[in-house]
């Protein structure tokens, strides 16, 4: 018999899992069997469901790290810049009074705001940097000018994953989430695909032996690295 997979099965160990039985299924020469050929096709609908909404995670999360980066540039330009306004050479004093003028204008609160607003606003700062007179002033304070092409640099690197983020998300906006999906997915592997199986492996075990084998090898060895995982947990509690 083959085992049910585990509901606590993470969604990506998930995603792993469902495509080893794909990659299997399509080893073989199933054709004359219409109900699996199904059964197939809708478990590979279904799990690439789940990878593009583990990938739209992913990029959620890569874009907060992101943003955690640009946040801290920003502190770290303002702070650098707010201190040479108390630099004892008074031509230097002058220039970041200038630039701090500026660049607070944008303030820190910028931080707080939501990306849609951030980085626009981070976008004109640097842009009005690269105006006149701040190009002379961030010349006479030294680590002025490397603070900005970091902050340059944070702000790229969030456009450039947010714009391919948000180009998936656009096609992929009625797409469930992976927790969703997962319920699914397991459900459906579960009640369809291992009951199917089950029952086809002694009808005809010549056809679906090797299949059915696989399903609860690979099954079975996710099962077992989540108890594993879970016994873990319970001995450091």
């Amino acid at each position: 018999m083959i085992p049910k997979i585990l509901t606590t099965t993470r969604v990506s160990e998930l995603n792993g899992v469902t495509q080893q039985l794909i990659d299997k299924y399509t080893k073989g020469d199933y054709s004359s069997d219409s109900h699996l050929t199904q059964l197939f096709a809708n478990l590979s609908d279904t799990n690439q469901q789940l990878g593009i909404a583990i990938m739209r995670h992913t990029a959620q999360s890569e874009l907060a790290d992101l943003d955690a980066i640009t946040d801290n540039e920003v502190s770290q330009l303002h702070g650098l810049t707010k201190g040479y306004t108390c630099h004892p050479d008074e031509a230097i004093a002058n220039a970041a009074h200038m630039l701090f003028q500026m660049i607070d204008k944008y303030g820190l609160e910028v931080k707080k705001k939501s990306y849609r607003e951030e980085y626009p606003l981070l976008g004109s700062m640097l842009t009005e940097s690269k105006t006149e007179p701040y190009p002379a002033s961030i010349a006479q304070l030294d680590g002025c000018a490397e603070r900005f092409n970091m902050l340059e640099t944070a702000v790229n690197n969030f456009n450039t994953k947010q714009n391919a983020y948000l180009s998936v998300k656009d096609d992929e906006q009625n797409l469930a989430s992976a927790t969703d999906i997962k319920k699914q997915l397991i459900c459906f592997i579960n009640e369809e695909l291992i009951a199917y199986l089950n029952v086809m492996q002694k009808v005809q075990a010549d056809v679906y032996s090797e299949l059915a084998q696989h399903t609860a090898n690979r099954i079975s060895e996710s099962n077992n690295a989540v108890r594993l995982r879970r016994n873990k947990v319970e001995v450091n509690e």
